[in-house]
């Protein structure tokens, strides 16, 4: 498919993910983007764009019908991306929004929705070996289990032919604007508060930002890739003691704290059971303790077999734009 000269609409704009999309597809790819954000007051970003922004809601069926009238490609990539919260909240926004933008967009006659979801579908604790046939595994966690749901009514309106749809499948995504993988990684360091668990030696399964974007881009164009789902990473997990390494060095610390995994757990449940009368989440939780200190490891086979998808940046690379973008910003002072 040549998408240069469609139009098409990014739910989420105002984040992370679908601010790099919607800049991109403006910029690189000559698409014309609607790019859809709940609240004006954190589209500033977007304003420097050539690209429209437009305000609807995924709860409001008419302003999502306004947002997607004319539009030839929806990527959906809006959601509430948290490990704790409101549950109704959760499948407010993750279920009842993606099933509400798969019917405006079936109605409309969208050529293709790709639908941004996570490795979070298979779990908090996933098998040493995943690739897309790996079945769902809810856990419990709302936001591993919103997204699976949020997933299965996608693969419902493509298979019951009402909407041809894309899925892609990120690992941990970190770049600038990265909030759970750069910003509070560097708050934590800076802090002196960023804790390895039984040394940091559990895998982390990372893509930089802009290979998302270019596995996405190569789905969107690629015809076959219509019912497929496909799992996004670098390719090359590292213990998290390197990736979090990464960031120490950026703020000047020579080491991070170690704690072995049953103390990590104690202070989980105090976390936890502390949280229960604050009010406010906790700093970690039993189950980031169990997600710091697997084993797996994400296929990217199928992307790079089907899309031709090839990472662009090692992670030194990508931690030095990163950093450079931490430095910009004031997360990290100016060298």
């Amino acid at each position: 498919m040549e998408i240069r000269g469609l139009s098409a609409l990014v739910t989420g704009s105002s984040g992370f993910i679908g601010g790099r999309l919607a800049g991109r597809l403006a910029i690189e790819e000559g698409v014309h983007v609607r790019a859809m954000v709940r609240n004006v007051k954190k589209a500033e970003r977007l304003r420097k764009l050539p690209l429209e922004v437009v305000q609807a809601d995924l709860l409001d069926l008419g302003s999502l019908q306004n947002a997607v009238n004319g539009c030839d490609l929806v990527f959906h990539c809006a959601a509430i991306v948290r490990e704790t919260g409101d549950r109704n909240e959760f499948f407010r926004t993750n279920v009842e929004g993606t099933e509400n933008i798969l019917k405006v967009s079936g109605e409309a006659g969208v050529k293709k929705l790709i639908h941004i979801s996570s490795v979070a579908v298979y779990g908090m604790n996933p098998p040493e070996q995943v690739d897309e046939t790996t079945p769902y595994q809810p856990c419990g966690n709302l936001y591993c289990d919103t997204k699976i749901a949020g997933e299965k009514a996608v693969w419902a309106s493509h298979q019951e032919g009402r909407l041809p749809v894309v899925v892609m499948q990120p690992a941990n995504v970190y770049g600038p604007n990265s909030n759970p993988w750069t910003i509070r990684p560097i708050k934590l360091v800076n802090s002196g508060q960023m804790i390895l668990i039984n040394g940091g030696i559990g895998l982390c399964n990372y893509v930089y930002i802009d290979h998302l974007i270019d596995a996405t881009l190569a789905a969107t164009k690629n015809d076959q890739s219509i019912g497929q789902a496909y799992l996004v990473s670098d390719g090359n997990p590292v213990m998290w003691k390197e990736f979090f390494g990464y960031y120490a060095r950026m703020a000047g610390k020579s080491k991070i704290k170690s704690v072995p995994e049953g103390v990590a757990w104690i202070i989980a449940l105090g976390m936890e059971l502390t949280s229960k009368f604050s009010g406010k989440p906790p700093k970690i939780s039993r189950e980031a303790v169990r997600y710091l200190t697997r084993q797996s490891h994400f296929s990217i086979e199928k992307a790079k077999r089907e899309l031709e998808y090839q990472p662009r940046f090692s992670l030194e690379e990508g931690m030095k734009l990163t950093e450079q973008w931490l430095r910009e910003t004031g997360y990290l002072p100016k060298v």
